[in-house]
């Protein structure tokens, strides 16, 4: 893998960029600089770096990266000749240094003033553009990128980064001083360092390095997996009966059918409250208590609907809705004529009107549409038998049916025919809601009054 050993640049007269994958097998590597110190050099520069970012480099494969290199920067160097020719440079070209690395192959392109070198042993050898002489070439001989009014020659080159070598890439000065003195290859590094000073102060140095060995990881002895296996076993044993056997899975399916259903799931701390409830026996005892009630003003004139977290009520023209856990009131809307049925759908609360209008409400009770079609809702009071199985609530172990009474409701037991349980009211009941499977209750009315009756059982 290639890794990066040193580099430094000096805004605004020269850049040095990298961008490698998180495994360091493939990067690109930037290098420009100018000869000229100038503050249009900023906005150039930046222009450099943002061109080849957006170029998204490292998704260009092996196999194309030469053709890409040749036509990217046949293109760019027009770009960059417009740009250049609007300020006040005298040297009106760039001198970059690009590469593109996968593995230990080097793919790069020259342009001016920039060379680069390789280690080969203690000794340092020219790669691509001879640095030798660069100072007496005339200038449109240096070949800068955006110098010409013209197409520029773009040369694509590989090289073959041997393993514990090193490539530096050098502006012409340091070059000389570094290439032209022999210099020795385990020192090049503090010897390239040394010239923060000059101008352009520029370099990139690359190294060839061997991938860092992962430590092997131990494997479990067979004794240590029959091990883990056994205790996994006893402890999923120990967690199945704990949480009441079968009981608990078919708590688990009913929680996915509710939630694939559309209705409501409950909250964590009901859940945690289920699991301790959810135990495989029957039923020894059940009661039908009265968790809340509230007094309407006038007679309820519908049978009471609910959603998530809402009861919805009618009483004469007006629309109310409670919390299902207590009868605190959360908003009342009036509307033009009796109330004879509400619907909870997905979309919004139905009601049906004496006069045959229906609306439909919102969850603050807006009304959000209204239709004349001259509905004929039929006032149905549910006073109807209600089934609860074990799949609707997990604490049965057989079903049973709540039977509406005048002044009363019946629980029956449907295997045995036994009453398990009778409550009695102090009026007649107009209106029983379906089961609320969320909250494990349901809404009777009785005149003007709602109440929320709760299923309590005992195991």
């Amino acid at each position: 893998m290639i890794t990066l050993q040193s580099k430094f640049s000096r805004h605004p007269q020269s850049i040095c960029e990298i961008q490698t994958s998180k495994d360091g097998r493939y990067g690109w590597f930037l290098c420009a600089a100018h000869e000229e110190e100038d503050v249009v050099l900023e906005e150039i520069m930046a222009m450099v770096k943002l061109e080849i970012m957006a170029a998204k480099v490292l998704e260009i494969g092996r196999i194309e990266i030469e053709s890409w290199l040749k036509s990217f920067f046949q293109d760019f160097h027009w770009k960059l000749h417009a740009s250049l020719r609007r300020t006040d440079l005298k040297e009106k070209g760039l001198s970059l240094f690009f590469a593109v690395s996968y593995d230990h192959d080097i793919y790069f392109v020259q342009f001016g003033r920039i060379f680069c070198a390789a280690t080969e042993g203690k000794k340092l050898k020219s790669v691509g553009k001879n640095w030798k002489n660069h100072h007496i070439q005339p200038l449109q001989g240096l070949n800068l990128l955006g110098l010409q009014d013209q197409d520029i020659n773009v040369r694509p080159q590989k090289f073959h980064l041997d393993e514990d070598e090193i490539l530096v890439v050098l502006p012409g000065r340091i070059a000389e001083s570094v290439c032209g003195g022999n210099a020795d290859a385990s020192s090049l590094r503090p010897l390239v360092e040394s010239f923060q000073n000059a101008s352009p102060a520029l370099w990139l140095l690359l190294k060839h390095s061997k991938p860092l060995a992962k430590p092997r990881k131990r494997r479990l002895t067979k004794l240590e997996i029959s091990t883990l296996i056994l205790l996994l076993g006893t402890t999923l044993a120990i967690l199945y009966m704990a949480l009441g056997g079968r009981g608990i899975v078919e708590h688990g399916f009913m929680r996915v059918r509710l939630w694939f259903t559309g209705k409501t799931q409950p909250k964590t701390a009901q859940i945690i409250e289920n699991i301790g409830k959810a135990v495989n026996s029957p039923a020894r005892s059940m009661e039908l208590n009265v968790a809340w009630s509230v007094d309407l003003p006038q007679r309820i004139t519908a049978a009471p609907a609910f959603s998530k977290n809402v009861v919805y009520v009618a009483s004469e023209n007006t629309v109310r809705a409670y919390k299902p856990g207590g009868n605190e009131p959360i908003w009342e809307t009036a509307l033009d004529s009796r109330v004879n049925n509400l619907l909870k759908t997905v979309y919004s609360l139905q009601a049906s009107l004496e006069n045959g209008m229906v609306l439909g409400l919102d969850q603050h009770g807006k009304v959000l549409w209204e239709k004349d079609i001259q509905a004929r809702m039929s006032n149905s009071t549910g006073l109807e038998p209600i089934e609860i199985t074990q799949s609707q609530d997990m604490r049965l172990d057989k079903s049973i049916t709540l039977i509406p009474k005048d002044r009363g409701i019946a629980v029956l037991d449907n295997y045995s025919g036994g009453v398990m349980h009778e409550i009695t009211l102090d009026q007649d009941i107009d209106f029983i809601s379906p089961y609320d499977l969320q909250n494990r209750c349901f809404y009777v009315v009785s005149g003007n009054i709602l109440m929320r009756l709760d299923l309590d059982i005992t195991n």
